[in-house]
């Protein structure tokens, strides 16, 4: 791995050589000096520089960086203007008037409101479709209008709570390059259309991107164009590493500048490492134990049952889990919101107790009892979903794209569940895409899996994390087929309250409705933990795919 950022940097000194001499030596960096490139090492990876396509955390960040947002965060978590300069909303709540920084694409195009239209109404046109990820950030749009280059106006058809931070995850599109794809049957060109094959990518945000690979190194460099604060770094090479050892390897030889993603076991002992600051802070990370929650599950279909799910929660090794897995830089949660969304977070929803005497009580309960070799045996049922007797045997999902060692949890989770009489069978999941498709198998139908363990790192506002086992979402950003016309009806609810008190009465009662239903269990919610090197300061860790600070504010020390 040491070789390939050596080879990075070469490659680096002639694309910043060509950029300082085509672009006046702009940019904010320090045009071609290598040793000004902020070399960055991770465990999460670039899937596609489409935001119409992308599905991993990582995209969210490369999307911040190449486009506008009318809003962003800042340091401390505050919602602020990106491309937006002010912004005003009417008294009815239905209208917000943006004030826009002139600006220009890095290409020379002017930068417009019409980008912003043209977005706003692509998104709209194929909300159904191909731009079905992007769409609920614009629930409750009802128009998009340029008054002049610098003016948006969005209209909206009624209030809307949570419609400042639904914006801060809309990305505007170049509409000048992606017009020409909104083409086919419900805009498939959209998704077919791959930026990273057309490099430099046509950015509005503070870089570009001149080299992708999306399990390997990308290079972020500088885009003078950009309308806001300069980058301090020639360039950002993000480099993807499968074996966290490799990356703790490079930052150990001086390699790296930032490590986003500290294995949380190697945290404690790198703390005494020379020339590396750790930093371990409250994080967004909330991992969780999922389950196939769809009616059209075929096989073991008692796993549908919320009462079961409870038993299971019983059986969790929570604190095991921690101390473990994530060495201590982690608590027990059961919250589907992380701590970052502050008092939106129902108090109330704590996790149970590992307590395997109830566990086994409940499961005696329901009428699953052990057979010979000690597993539980599952009753045949009549009827139209009938099943045959079985054991409680269950296939677990593992992905291997998680910060954290997957399969040494699973180890815990099985040797932890064989107390009550369910056998766990690990089954590789692959890259969050492949992990996906599994989960949802076959073709998004949610008839094949039973488990599966996975991570997200949730919105501050908790409008997205809620809508995600909202049944419009099936096939989208929901990984577990949940269903409930009633958690539905309230999740619409909360967000067309505006009074902030009333509408967290409505959203403490939707995380409550999730935690009791279980269509996912919450393990943990992890530490942020962070390396650095001691020749570079100013990094936002907090800001990681919510702001462009992230990369624009990290300068040599």
């Amino acid at each position: 791995m040491g070789r390939r950022i050596l080879a990075v940097l070469a490659v680096l000194t002639l694309l910043l050589a060509g950029c300082s001499k085509g672009a006046g030596g702009s940019g904010g960096g320090g045009g071609g000096d290598t040793d000004n490139v902020l070399t960055v090492g991770t465990t999460y990876y670039i899937s596609s520089l489409n935001p119409f396509v992308g599905i991993e955390t990582q995209d969210s960040t490369a999307y911040s960086m190449l486009y506008p947002q009318l809003l962003q965060y800042g340091p401390g978590l505050k919602l602020e203007g990106d491309w937006a300069e002010s912004w005003d909303e009417s008294p009815d709540g239905r209208t917000i008037t943006f004030k826009l920084r002139d600006g220009q694409w890095s290409d020379g195009t002017p930068l417009t409101a019409e980008d912003a239209v043209w977005t706003i109404e692509t998104i709209r046109k194929h909300a159904e479709g191909t731009t079905a990820s992007m769409a609920k950030v614009l629930a409750g749009v009802g128009a998009a209008e340029a008054p002049d280059p610098r003016t948006l106006v969005i209209r909206y058809d009624q209030p809307m709570g949570p419609a400042l931070a639904n914006l801060q995850q809309m990305y505007v599109l170049p509409k000048h390059v992606w017009a020409s794809h909104d083409t086919g049957e419900d805009g498939s060109g959209l998704t077919d259309f791959k930026p990273e094959q057309q490099l430099p990518v046509v950015s509005g945000g503070p870089f570009t991107i001149t080299k992708y690979e999306d399990k390997g190194t990308t290079v972020f460099t500088p885009n003078p164009k950009f309308y806001g604060p300069k980058p301090h770094a020639s360039a950002v090479a993000l480099t993807y590493y499968t074996n966290p050892t490799a990356m703790i390897a490079d930052l150990k030889a001086g390699r790296l500048g930032f490590v986003e993603t500290v294995p949380f076991k190697d945290a404690a002992q790198l703390k005494s490492l020379q020339g590396v600051t750790i930093d371990s802070q409250p994080g967004n990370e909330v991992t969780n134990f999922g389950f196939n929650s769809s009616d059209a599950k075929k096989q073991n279909r008692e796993l549908l049952d919320p009462k079961l799910r409870e038993a299971f929660e019983y059986a969790l090794p929570r604190e095991q889990i921690v101390s473990t897995v994530f060495g201590g830089e982690a608590k027990p949660w059961a919250d589907i919101l992380s701590g970052w969304s502050g008092d939106w977070v129902n108090p109330k929803v704590q996790p149970l107790p590992n307590d395997v005497d109830k566990a086994n009580q409940i499961l005696d309960s329901l009428g699953y009892p052990r057979g010979a070799d000690g597993v539980r045996q599952v009753p045949a049922t009549t009827g139209e979903r009938a099943q045959p007797a079985h054991p409680m045997r269950y296939t677990v999902i593992v992905p291997n794209d998680t910060d954290y060692d997957g399969h040494l949890q699973f180890t815990l989770l099985q040797s932890a569940f064989e107390k009550v009489g369910v056998q766990l069978v690990e089954q590789a999941g692959g890259d969050g895409t492949q992990a996906y498709e599994l989960i949802t198998a076959p073709d998004g139908k949610y008839e094949d899996a039973d488990m599966f363990t996975w991570y997200w790192h949730p919105y501050l506002d908790p409008d997205f994390n809620l809508g995600v086992v909202t049944t419009s979402e099936l096939n989208n950003n929901s990984d577990t087929g949940w269903s409930n016309p009633a958690y539905d009806a309230l999740y619409e609810k909360q967000r067309t309250t505006v009074d902030v008190a009333a509408r967290r009465d409505l959203v403490w009662q939707a995380q409550a409705e999730i935690a009791n239903a279980r269509p996912y269990i919450q393990i943990v919610e992890t530490n942020l933990v962070t390396a650095s090197s001691t020749g570079w300061t100013g990094f936002e860790p907090t800001l990681f795919t919510l702001g462009k600070a992230y990369y624009t504010s990290p300068r040599r020390a």
